[in-house]
């Protein structure tokens, strides 16, 4: 008796790049979004501001001017350093004075020593050089105390709103207050008995001969001479 033999085709054997191409594919994608993500974290991600510079004095005629002009130098840096440290946090009014009151000590600083340019004895480029530098950190500091004071003004505003918010309420408490002592002194005035019942003796009393009542038939009549 024949057999029917049903031969069976084995299924096509796949590379490895085609079974996994689309896994590869969506892993590449993730890690070129993540590359990009730390790009742009990096080149936005403010970087320290550099020292300042000492400035070049080589050309001083007058020693005793130029160490104290380089000492005042190191002054400034060291108050440029407690003003950032400040700076971090301004969320308060106090903590927004004292960073104004720093900013306006290194501009006296910076005036006191623009003082002593002149005393040096610099030749005229290193004189105009180091003029020029006054002047670029005096108009700095003087937009650092601008931006205090605007940071006062915020919380100075802030401080009349919230209690112009609360005039209307204790406005509301005073009125209702009055209007309940009216309201209860309107009750007990409502619980007292009408004037013409105690003008008038109580039902089946009589009053004594000479008395008379204030309301209805019996009134009293003032006399003639009275």
């Amino acid at each position: 008796m024949p057999k029917l033999i049903l031969k069976q085709h084995e299924p096509t054997k796949s590379s490895w790049l085609t079974q996994y191409g689309s896994q590869i594919a969506y892993a590449g994608f993730i890690v070129l979004l993540l590359l990009i993500s730390m790009g742009i974290l990096f080149t936005f991600k403010s970087a320290p501001k550099p020292d300042l510079p000492p400035p070049n004095l080589e050309s001083a005629t007058d020693l005793t001017v130029k160490v104290q002009y380089l000492s005042d130098w190191s002054e400034l840096k060291r108050m440029q350093e407690n003003y950032e440290h400040l700076a971090k946090d301004t969320s308060s009014y106090e903590k927004s004075l004292v960073l104004l009151n720093q900013a306006e000590m290194v501009w006296q600083h910076l005036l006191i020593m623009s003082e002593s340019v002149d005393k040096l004895g610099l030749n005229e480029h290193e004189k105009k050089v180091l003029e020029e530098e006054q002047a670029y950190l005096q108009d700095q500091w003087q937009s650092h105390i601008h931006f205090s004071e605007l940071r006062l003004d915020r919380f100075t505003h802030q401080k009349q709103n919230a209690a112009a918010e609360l005039v209307p309420v204790a406005g509301d408490v005073v009125t209702k207050t009055a209007s309940s002592a009216t309201t209860a002194t309107q009750a007990v005035l409502d619980s007292l008995p009408n004037s013409k019942y105690i003008a008038a003796p109580p039902a089946g009393v009589e009053l004594p001969a000479g008395f008379c009542t204030l309301d209805g038939s019996g009134t009293c009549k003032p006399a003639a001479n009275n």
